[in-house]
């Protein structure tokens, strides 16, 4: 069956599927065209005149194409339709955020425009060249540098009261989190999808609270780091809770049910394993123990799903959680289950793995230890 060419209109510092199909980065939005041509494909990069030479150079589309070509002043609407009505193109395929007032301008220019459910071009982006897992395994040991550098400060830390002090001040949220955007950087990494997370105490027991104020004895601390490669783009993702002092009995049993939960996920991940029995086999093993889920329609416990897959975005598909997806050898996802309860704190461990035909390949090294 001919598909119908497809169409994306966006920047793509942000838009990794537009950097995945033409390796440009730019804040600037351009235009993308593939034609399928028989058992090949036309694929044609238009930007703007000031970004014609670093497109040539830098994008893997050999069809560059300056805007200047079709005439100046031209609207973005206007100019996409003499571009299609140049290649005779009459309708097109688009993913589902394409702008909607471009869409009513090619509709009004006769221009037939079908959103795509499962879109072609990115579908690809699930399965990991070995290329692109270098460069996640590049951004995961800077990952893991960074976490190692945050513990290393709480484990050096000493007790005053019921805080910890590092270098004669309050240790707290802010500092360990500067320590561990100053490792990345100099690791080469970005933040670009939000502070790191170090979350201590009960307000640890919202997942994705990213951490403010004191840290204390004896309470567990989330850690999750998950940064961005500056020049490859790429994710890497992980989070390990640590505790300094003793903690309670209660945290204690969180952890272990945690770690509990994840080494048994982790022991039936492989090619052919719906994320649902992933997924499922977490909350059985949470459930069995007291546990509330959200399978069990609770409000706290684990309240979140499985994991996620990384790449060029830090959450994209597959999503580890209650759904049909089997997963597929050169997926690379998270494990990551937690529990959350508002009078203790939080408790999560993640690790980012590659799935294999007969298992996976654990790509996180850094150490599981509560109590430092």
């Amino acid at each position: 069956m001919k598909t119908k060419p497809i169409l994306m209109v966006s920047e793509s510092a942000h838009n990794a599927d537009m950097y995945y199909v033409t390796h440009f980065l730019s804040n600037a939005p351009f235009v993308y065209l593939h034609i399928s041509q028989n058992a090949t494909g036309k694929e044609i990069l238009i930007v703007s005149q000031m970004e014609y030479e670093r497109a040539k150079k830098e994008s893997s589309i050999k069809e560059v194409r300056s805007t200047f070509d079709y005439g100046q002043g031209l609207k973005t609407e206007e100019l996409i339709v003499r571009i299609l009505q140049e290649e005779s193109v009459n309708a097109v395929e688009v993913p589902r955020y394409f702008p909607l007032y471009l869409a009513e301008a090619l509709k009004n220019s006769g221009i037939e425009v079908v959103p795509a459910e499962d879109f072609l071009l990115t579908k690809p982006r699930e399965i990991k060249t070995k290329q692109e897992l270098e460069c996640i395994l590049k951004a995961q040991r800077a990952c893991e540098h960074a976490m190692e550098t945050a513990i290393g400060v709480i484990n050096g830390s000493t007790v005053e009261g019921n805080l910890l002090v590092a270098h004669d001040t309050i240790l707290t949220s802010e500092r360990l989190k500067a320590h561990i955007e100053h490792a990345l950087i100099d690791s080469g990494c970005t933040c670009d999808a939000g502070e790191p997370i170090v979350a201590c105490g009960k307000r640890a027991a919202v997942p994705h609270f990213s951490g403010s104020g004191p840290i204390s004895t004896c309470e567990a601390i989330i850690i999750d780091i998950f940064p961005r490669l500056k020049t490859e783009r790429y994710f890497a993702d992980m989070t390990r809770t640590v505790v300094k002092g003793e903690p309670a009995n209660e945290l204690k049993e969180l952890y272990v049910a945690v770690k509990q939960a994840q080494d048994a996920a982790l022991s039936i991940v492989k090619a052919g394993v719906r994320c649902d029995e992933v997924h499922n086999l977490v909350c059985d093993i949470f459930e069995d123990q007291g546990y509330g889920t959200l399978r069990s329609s609770s409000k706290s416990g684990f309240i979140h799903a499985t994991g996620h897959g990384v790449g060029l975005d830090i959450h994209e598909t597959p999503s580890v959680g209650d759904n049909d997806y089997e997963l597929r050898k050169g997926n690379v996802i998270t494990i990551e289950p937690g529990l959350y309860y508002p009078e203790l704190g939080g408790v999560r461990l993640e690790d980012m793995v590659l799935v294999q035909q007969n298992g996976c390949k654990n790509l996180t090294k850094c150490e599981k230890k509560f109590v430092v």
